[in-house]
């Protein structure tokens, strides 16, 4: 089998350092789905291709080494649909993966269980269901050298689909199977060993529970899958669970999105748990377009990361986008990267030289419709406090690089306090010279971060490139080398004629052909720009063509 590989240059606008950025594919769709990093350095990397194999998909396991360069490659399938969703190495060097299979099986979808060798050749498969649907979406190996698969069941079970979790011996044999829900939707995503060993926590979504469209739901079992209890959490509307992972005081973390509170359409949830599943805290990250997590890792520090994509601060559709946030879920900085198409990730691990690795697919990069993406990262160098007082201003994050004169650009903002004593900047936001809207003044803990958001109406400004930058005023006893973080400058903003999308400062022929491929859509479409949603009411309809054609053909006067 030929393999595409290639390493690709992506635009990354926050503050952690990328490392490289790899795409892998063929001319088809290949998607990344997990990723994990092997005892050689390198990456193991399991998702879908279109692009080989025998089938409408195949399960596609690529190997990487520690630069990102493919060692080898494996697809895994029949004449239909065959997916992979979870991988993880195993105690006897080979790997463990998990999807779902329209090839073989009793249903319309069987889950589906494949172990391998540490070169992916395949051991063994099975494929577990019913006469419907049935998912797997995560796999661990168990403390007894078997495994746990957990997904949903359309064929067993109490409602129009279930959580359904699955323990197997070493070979993969079922040892038992059990099904949580109700009347309505219940969808597990991702399984951990309980913190005491004893049992399984299994996240995902219901709206059979809870307050909501569907909620948070986590669920914990004993060792036989039997339920010991269940919490839902979410508001009035759709909240996502999509991760779950052990903590190191013995409860969990739960990362997924929220359409009930936050700032935009969606955003990111980080949730926390104690070892009974009782709230702790949760937090949102994102701003007026939609953004969703699909997994989070504890980090070596005891702070989290959690990856996802976002259309809020993206170039074009959606970008990767990685948070670290410090042990109380405060945001400690973050990482955009993606091109002009859509660019969305699936999976994060922290890497043994503390860096970071993400996994998902990308429309920018690559050779076909789209390709496997991994991205290697260091996170930004830490900044020591030079005296006892020290405020720096440590993100600046526009939410578009293109905006039209007289619209609304909303900026994110993040201050960190270095000293040692609370402190109470007053932080102010420039175009250039100008200041935009009011300063903000700030409540700062020792070591706490805190982000926020303020507007710049573009009237009035002469169409043109900005620099965007956050400057905190001193604070009593913060002066020498203290001083030089506490201005932060993000890049360039383009104002410009409503109507221009590639922000060249003209209307053409090129900004009606984009706005063509993303007309009738909104920020849940997946031909979404938000550079033709050009009176940011979060559809791209007749109104944003009105405004084209009024701008068609004009330059800056």
């Amino acid at each position: 089998m030929l393999a595409v590989f290639s390493l690709c240059t992506a635009v990354s606008l926050s503050e952690g350092e990328s490392i490289w950025n790899v795409a892998v594919g063929g001319f088809g769709n290949d998607v990344a789905r997990c990723v994990q990093q092997t005892s050689d350095g390198g990456y193991i990397v399991a998702g879908w291709t279109t692009s080989f194999g025998q089938g409408n998909a195949d399960a596609w396991l690529v190997k990487v080494n520690a630069s990102g360069s493919m060692e080898w490659n494996r697809t895994i399938g029949g004449v239909g649909k065959d997916e992979a969703y979870s991988v993880q190495a195993t105690s006897d060097g080979g790997y463990v993966i998990a999807g779902c299979t329209e090839s073989s099986g009793a249903g319309l979808s069987d889950s589906w269980l494949i172990k391998t060798n540490g070169s992916g050749v395949v051991n063994w498969d099975r494929q577990f269901g019913g006469v419907y649907n049935d998912y797997a979406f995560c796999v661990q190996q168990t403390n007894d050298g078997g495994y746990v698969v957990a997904g949903y069941t359309e064929s067993f079970g109490a409602g129009s689909s279930d959580y359904w979790l699955v323990k197997t011996d070493q070979l993969g044999i079922p040892l038992w199977n059990q099904t949580y829900g109700e009347a309505g939707l219940d969808q597990a995503f991702s399984v951990v060993q309980a913190s005491d060993g004893n049992g399984y926590v299994i996240a995902g979504q219901t709206n059979s529970l809870g307050a909501g469209d569907s909620d948070f739901w986590l669920v914990r079992t004993d060792s036989l899958g039997i339920l010991l209890w269940s919490r839902s959490f979410g508001g009035s509307n759709a909240d996502v669970a999509r991760s779950v992972q052990r903590t190191s005081d013995g409860g969990y973390v739960v990362a997924g999105w929220t359409t009930s509170f936050g700032s935009g359409s969606s955003d990111f949830m980080l949730l926390k748990v104690d070892a009974d599943g009782r709230q702790q805290w949760s937090k949102t990250y994102g701003d007026i377009y939609s953004e969703e997590a699909f997994e989070v890792q504890q980090t070596v520090d005891g702070g989290y990361a959690i990856a996802g994509s976002t259309t809020s601060y993206s170039l074009g559709g959606w970008d990767f986008w990685q948070v670290k946030a410090d042990a109380n879920g405060n945001r400690q900085w973050d990482q955009l990267n993606g091109g002009a198409s859509d660019d969305r990730a699936y999976s994060v691990k922290q890497t043994s030289d503390g860096g970071f690795v993400l996994a998902g697919s990308t429309l920018s990069y690559g050779e076909g419709l789209a390709d496997f993406w991994l991205t290697k990262s260091m996170p930004p160098p830490p900044r020591p406090p030079e005296n006892d007082h020290d405020v720096a201003v440590t993100g600046v994050l526009p939410s578009r690089i293109v905006i039209g004169e007289g619209n609304l650009l909303a900026i994110n903002v993040t201050a960190t306090n270095l000293g040692k004593y609370r402190e109470t900047p007053m932080v102010f936001v420039y175009a250039n010279a100008s200041v935009i809207d009011e300063p903000c003044q700030i409540f700062l803990e020792i070591g706490q971060s805190e982000s926020f958001i303020l507007f710049w109406n573009t009237s009035g400004f002469t169409k043109g490139v900005y620099m965007i930058s956050a400057v905190a005023d001193p604070v009593p006893g913060e002066e020498g080398n203290a001083l030089a973080n506490n201005r932060y400058d993000d890049g360039e903003v383009i104002v410009t004629i409503i109507g221009d999308v590639q922000g060249d400062l003209k209307v053409t022929a090129h900004d009606l052909f984009s706005l063509g491929k993303a007309y009738s859509s909104d920020p849940s479409s997946h031909n979404w720009d938000m550079y033709c949603d050009f009176n940011q009411d979060s559809t791209v309809d007749l109104s944003d063509l009105q405004l084209l054609r009024q701008n068609f053909g004009k330059m800056p006067s």
